[in-house]
């Protein structure tokens, strides 16, 4: 990892200092940062910032998207994207690939290590920094680290791993590289350690999404314990642990939400956009419908969620503004010309023969694709691109459809949100059913697993499809086609957010191979290369990133991932 030496500038970044040149002519600038500037909670609160800040970077989000989801089955590259972008949606990445630097989120970590190194010493010299607050930063400043060391581990799975900042020139950070197991511990150690000292609710709405609050931070732990259950190689006892860890983080923000839906109940009354959804088991989403429109007008949940953000679901978003534009959805998912068809990325799954992935009735097809144009046959992604979004799909076709276009590329960019945790413990259910095995004394508790899943899945889905369809269950009778609707219900309610190709890894470390993973993405292949990615991800670390080329020249402790090496070995020898 490179060196990181602009701790004064990550200050600044806060603070505002007049005659700038005059005030560094004083003294050396180790002696500014460290006598000078710590002092009290505001400068602590002006680096914490800087992270967030850091995080919301062009390089951090373009990241999220090509690191997540387009070597999935949800994203080809149009004629108008970048090389790069082309590359990875084909599954060619080399080591030279722009999207294989991965120093946007150690800038974050370090900056997140710097908060947590000096917020205690300020603590001591500033006695309105009380130790709540202390507890609230730290709280904070490790889910900040813990979120940048959980995109690097699901994108290249062993780099390098540190908790020190990198404050001067005296401190040595080239190391090499911790397995994705250790970080992975260690990370939940860190959550669970702070977790109970985070912020609960900010007297700012926005910043109970823009934030880190304990609804978030009990997300990402629910995240990573499903991930920590999904290798194949332990033993079932060990599975059964993590997956109910899990599942308990889950219903913790189950009944955070629930709270809060109960306080948005009794202070808007009939005017409540969330309502109760689900048949056995009732959770509280966002209504499709507009509560202001007695006719049948869907596409409310598009308008609270992606068109303006910081709604009831959301549970940790990057916010944007004018000013600050999305760079993701500037780029790939909303183009130049909305209606005109100009978008940058189109997508397979738009085909219109054989689309499996949405019914007819799906408010979810709305609120995704749209149509390049009356002669194509792909769809461009306006998840996001639209600012509001209204349509009657009563009838099970699109009746008097209004999309308004974003006169600005700045929606909020979501990491977590409520039907995502919601459908982690679908899965974990689900998983847990299938490590009890098949014997009859298990079969009324595997039922009750299933049964649990289900009963997630299908108020999800009863909300999207604006209750006109319904799951049945019985359609669903057994681990392996619970399993299977989940991953689908999955892709159909997070696709273009940064989820589909993890999912597809964890399931692959669960299964210890990559056979489900190749059934999904095989999809997007024409027959005259597909061959050669399917024999490329029968390696199970073809999954992951390689290194960047000049990250190991300058750090010559890093090992790259074995597979691009032999790929790099082959295209020189030709």
């Amino acid at each position: 990892m490179k060196k990181i030496n602009s701790l004064f500038c990550i200050a600044l970044m806060g603070a505002s200092l007049s005659s700038c040149n005059d005030f560094l002519t004083l003294m050396p600038l180790n002696e500014i940062v460290l006598e000078n500037f710590w002092t009290d909670k505001s400068d602590v609160e002006s680096v914490l910032l800087g992270a967030y800040s850091a995080l919301e970077s062009s390089d951090c989000v373009l990241r999220m998207s090509a690191w997540g989801e387009m070597r999935s089955d949800n994203i080809i590259a149009a004629d108008n994207a970048g090389d790069d972008i082309k590359q990875i949606t084909k599954d060619n990445i080399l080591s030279t690939n722009t999207y294989t630097k991965y120093k946007c989120f150690y800038d974050v970590i370090n900056r997140a290590n710097t908060v947590l190194h000096f917020a205690p010493e300020v603590a001591e010299k500033d006695p309105n920094y009380t130790g709540a607050e202390l507890q609230n930063t730290i709280a904070e400043a490790v889910a900040l680290r813990a979120l940048s060391y959980w995109y690097l581990i699901r994108a290249y799975k062993d780099v390098p791993y540190t908790t020190v900042p990198s404050i001067d020139d005296t401190h040595d950070f080239f190391i090499g590289q911790s397995s994705f197991e250790e970080i992975l511990d260690n990370l939940i150690a860190d959550l669970d350690s702070v977790e109970r000292y985070s912020v609960n609710k900010y007297t700012s709405d926005l910043a109970n999404t823009a934030r880190f609050t304990r609804v978030s931070i009990n997300a990402m732990l629910a995240d990573m314990y499903l991930w920590k259950a999904a290798d194949y190689r332990l033993d079932k006892s060990e599975v059964q642990k993590y997956l109910d860890l899990c599942i308990e983080r889950c219903e913790k923000v189950e009944q955070l939400k629930m709270d809060d839906y109960e306080k948005l109940k009794a202070k808007k009354g009939t005017d409540c956009t969330v309502e109760l959804f689900g048949k056995d088991t009732m959770y509280p989403l966002i209504s499709e419908n507009y509560k202001s429109n007695g006719a049948s007008v869907q596409g409310n949940v598009y308008n609270e969620m992606f068109g303006d953000g910081n709604c009831f679901e959301i549970l940790f978003e990057l916010p944007f503004d004018s000013k600050v534009k999305n760079p993701l959805v500037e780029s790939y998912y909303n183009g130049k010309e909305l209606n005109g068809g100009n978008l940058y990325a189109s997508i397979e799954v738009g085909k219109e023969k054989g689309n499996e992935v949405f019914t007819m009735y799906d408010c979810r097809y709305q609120h995704n694709i749209k149509k390049l144009s009356t002669e194509s046959s792909n769809f461009g992604i306006t998840k996001y691109a639209y600012q509001s979004l209204k349509f009657d799909i009563s009838t099970g076709t699109v009746q008097g459809k209004d999309g308004k276009g974003r006169e600005n590329t700045s929606p909020n960019w979501i990491i977590y949100r409520y039907t995502d945790v919601l459908l982690m413990k679908a899965e974990a259910l689900v998983l847990k059913s299938k490590s009890l095995g098949t014997a009859d004394s298990v079969s009324t508790i595997k039922a009750d697993l299933l049964n649990q899943a289900f009963q997630i899945v299908y108020a999800i889905n009863y909300r999207a499809v604006n209750r006109i369809t319904e799951l049945k269950k019985t359609d669903y009778p057994d681990d392996a086609t619970m399993e299977e609707l989940v991953l689908q219900e999955r892709r159909r309610e997070l696709m273009f957010e940064g989820k589909r190709w993890f999912d597809l890894v964890r399931r692959a470390r669960n299964e210890g191979n990559t056979k489900t993973l190749w059934d999904n993405v095989s999809t997007k292949y024409e027959s005259s290369t597909a061959s050669a990615v399917r024999i490329k991800l029968s390696d199970m670390d073809a999954m992951y990133f390689p290194l960047n080329r000049d990250e190991i020249k300058i750090n010559n402790l890093l090992i790259q991932n074995h597979v691009y090496l032999e790929e790099e070995e082959v295209q020189k020898a030709n």
